[in-house]
């Protein structure tokens, strides 16, 4: 069942069915040694679950609950645990809004089936990051007073960074509206990425474990706003890094993505990947080709100057547009723009959501956050350009011998 490595193991899943869903993680746990020697005994363990927005599991934006619950049992019923369950999504971090979350995601059934806890601490504490770009960050109590983490990402595309899973999870341990701030801080992809490992980084001193969600994955204009593909699998590691590169090239080559190449130049991942003892000619059986996903161009090639700010807002990088028919004037992209480019407008009631172009960074948020699908991302002619010289019109993998339609 799945594919046996030193350091990821993957577990085929068809379904979320419970006992289905419970058989993988028990498996995943027994390869890794069993869960008493990952996370000890009678420990404080919280699982920080992918929780984005308000979503309904079948929209297969989240975590979904049969994987927490399965977790916390075992957790629960082989380790002694005190199990607690939650995350920050993008909107504010407060019980009423992570309550509402909880209950829409599933988590409050998950926990109410294992005997998990929701989290109820909505604070954080200001922690000395130490790392490459990111010097202090806030971040949320629940990880800080915990004993141990596991890390319960969901397998998805995202429209900023190309993909999400284990080490793009982590964003979530940045209370609510400081992500915002923390966007605008580390603007361009490059840095970004370089955030999130600072992040990752800083929180590996508590994190034993990393799961991803890929029985159905989440194609197209992700993290929020695609389509739910099934891909078939949970995949458990110890590293992070190694359990993104498995998830990853079920679906598209890694090295091709922008936070791996960036993991890879910091020596997290090694050049070749072959290196890291990832089976890549098993999970090419495996290799969903048909997968829509999301063409990221690093914009940043020259250091300063002018080619480089009209090339990357201008050129080649996609800009979110806001669709008036579907926009409701909720505001939600308007309260958490990292740069403040959106305003409401309109002589009607609700003002309907307009971003000011010249001063967007790209990052995407308004998209992610949109609860009505309202923010699409227009492909600049550039842009266009640039995907069919590199791709031909379509994604190759060499390493995996697979073609791979572009978006």
């Amino acid at each position: 069942m799945g594919m046996d490595q030193e350091k990821v193991f993957l577990a085929d899943t068809a379904d979320y069915e419970k006992d289905t869903v419970f058989n993988s993680v028990k498996y995943l746990f027994d390869s890794l040694g069993g869960a008493e020697s990952i996370v000890g005994r009678n420990k404080n363990v919280f699982l920080k679950v992918n929780l984005v927005r308000e979503m309904t599991p079948d929209k297969c934006g989240t975590t979904h609950p049969s994987v927490v619950e399965a977790i916390a049992k075992i957790l629960i019923n082989e380790t002694g645990a005190k199990v607690r369950v939650g995350d920050s999504s993008g909107s504010a971090y407060n019980a009423p809004v992570m309550n509402s979350t909880f209950r829409t995601c599933g988590m409050a059934e998950a926990c109410a089936a294992s005997g998990a806890v929701l989290i109820d601490d909505f604070g954080s504490t200001t922690k000395k990051i130490d790392g490459k770009v990111v010097r202090y960050l806030d971040i949320i109590d629940e990880f800080n007073n915990a004993d141990v983490v596991i890390n319960v990402g969901k397998l998805k595309t995202h429209s900023f960074t190309g993909y999400t899973g284990a080490v793009k999870n982590l964003y979530g341990l940045i209370p609510g509206l400081v992500k915002a701030q923390t966007h605008s801080l580390y603007p361009t992809l490059s840095v970004f990425c370089d955030c999130l490992i600072d992040i990752e980084r800083f929180a590996s001193q508590k994190i034993v474990l990393h799961f991803i969600d890929a029985v159905i994955g989440m194609e197209g204009d992700g993290p929020t706003n695609g389509t739910p593909k099934f891909i078939g699998k949970i995949i458990a590691s110890k590293n992070p890094y190694y359990a993104d590169v498995a998830g990853v090239s079920l679906f598209a080559d890694p090295t091709q993505m922008p936070l791996i190449k960036k993991a890879q130049e910091r020596g997290l991942l090694p050049d070749d990947l072959t290196e890291t003892g990832i089976d890549f000619a098993a999970l090419n059986k495996d290799y969903v080709s048909d997968f829509k996903t999301v063409t990221v161009v690093d914009s940043d090639f020259t250091k300063k100057g002018f080619l480089r700010r009209f090339l990357r807002k201008n050129w080649v990088t996609r800009r979110p547009v806001i669709n008036t028919k579907k926009c409701k004037g909720c505001g939600r992209c308007y309260a958490h723009c990292p740069q403040k480019a959106i305003d409401m407008v309109g002589k009607t009631t609700p003002k309907k959501a307009k971003i000011r172009k010249n001063e967007c960074i790209r990052c995407a948020c308004c998209q992610e956050l949109c609860p009505h699908n309202a923010v699409k991302l227009k492909k600049p002619i550039l842009y266009r350009v640039i995907c069919a010289l590199n791709y031909n019109g379509k994604k190759r993998s060499k390493r995996n011998g697979k073609e791979q339609k572009n978006d």
